[in-house]
C-alpha cells in the first residue's frame, strides 16, 4: 500500500516557507518556556518503510534538560500551533 496524506491548502507554495519553520520554533519556545538561546531544529524527513508517513517533521530541543525530540507524522507545513501544543504536552523522545 502506498503513502497518502490529506493535502494542506497552499502547501505546494509553502513547503519550503522559512516563516513557518520560524513559527514552529517560536511556538516551541513559548510552550516549553525555554531560553531564547537554546537551539531548536525543525527537520522534515522522508520515510521509505511500509506503513510510515511519506514525510515526518521532527522538532528537537537542545537545552539544560538534554536533547529532546518530538515527531509529527506529517509534513512541516501541516504542523499547526494547536498540534504542537498537544504534542509537546507528551513526554519527549530522549536522544543520546
Amino acid at each position: 500500500m502506498g503513502h497518502s496524506f490529506i493535502p494542506v491548502e497552499g502547501a505546494e507554495n509553502a513547503a519550503g516557507d522559512p516563516a513557518h519553520t520560524s513559527a514552529i520554533k517560536r511556538w516551541t519556545r513559548e510552550v516549553l518556556a525555554i531560553d531564547e538561546n537554546a537551539p531548536i531544529t525543525v527537520s522534515e524527513l522522508a520515510c521509505r518503510d511500509p506503513g510510515c508517513p511519506l514525510l515526518e517533521t521532527v522538532v528537537t530541543v537542545f537545552d539544560d534538560r538534554g536533547t529532546r525530540q518530538w515527531r509529527f507524522t506529517r509534513p512541516r507545513i501541516a504542523v499547526t500551533k494547536l498540534m504542537l501544543q498537544q504534542t509537546l504536552a507528551t513526554p519527549p523522545r530522549r536522544e543520546g
